[in-house]
């Protein structure tokens, strides 16, 4: 879900235009960020895409239409770029956003367990290099000048193939947490 305001943000502004694109993306990301703010539950991509959001926002409403053609070309590659730089960061730092996200609905007492950090980390990885395969496509599509929509499409091919990724490694860890489980109630047995 929180990948929501991007996908709509990708798909309203090829129909709907860019500014329209950009305060749908915006409108979806504000209750989500509302929420953070008020739990003080801060998730970086999260804040990354609001911040991101409103600068698309306040760029599309004052530039001149002649300067938001060229701004208009670069956006996608602006948007995964930066989201591939905050995801590879977040790993780098050992706190990868999808663990950020996982604490949400895992309790506390298994965030240390190596199952957990493991899959989190797995699914960062294939999240980040899609977010970085998605960039460097929308780059090469700005810099040549293709159609948008094809390279809306290969980028949204990216997302995908990570969306795919997550799923198998979300299948993969709740297999082997069963596994573990049954394993603890044969020893307590």
């Amino acid at each position: 879900m929180g990948f929501l305001p991007w996908i709509a943000f990708a798909v309203s502004s090829s129909v709907l235009g860019f500014k329209a694109g950009a305060v749908i993306g915006l409108a979806l990301l504000l209750p989500n960020f509302v929420r953070m703010v008020l739990k003080r539950d801060f998730i970086i991509l999260d804040v990354f895409g609001f911040a991101f959001f409103i600068f698309l926002v306040i760029t599309s409403f004052t530039l001149r239409n002649s300067d938001l053609e060229g701004f208009v070309r670069w956006s996608a590659a602006m948007s995964y770029g930066g989201l591939a730089l905050i995801s590879w960061a977040t790993i780098a730092i050992g706190d990868p956003f999808t663990r950020q996200y996982a604490r949400r609905s895992v309790p506390k007492e298994y965030w240390k367990n190596d199952l957990f950090l493991s899959s989190t980390m797995s699914m960062a990885v294939g999240w980040s290099a899609a977010f970085f395969g998605a960039f460097a496509v929308s780059f090469v599509g700005a810099l040549s000048g293709l159609k948008v929509v094809l390279i809306q499409g290969l980028a949204l091919g990216c997302m995908l193939l990570a969306i795919l990724w997550h799923m198998r490694v979300m299948d993969e860890t709740q297999t082997k947490a069963k596994k573990m489980q049954e394993e603890q109630s044969k020893k307590l047995e």
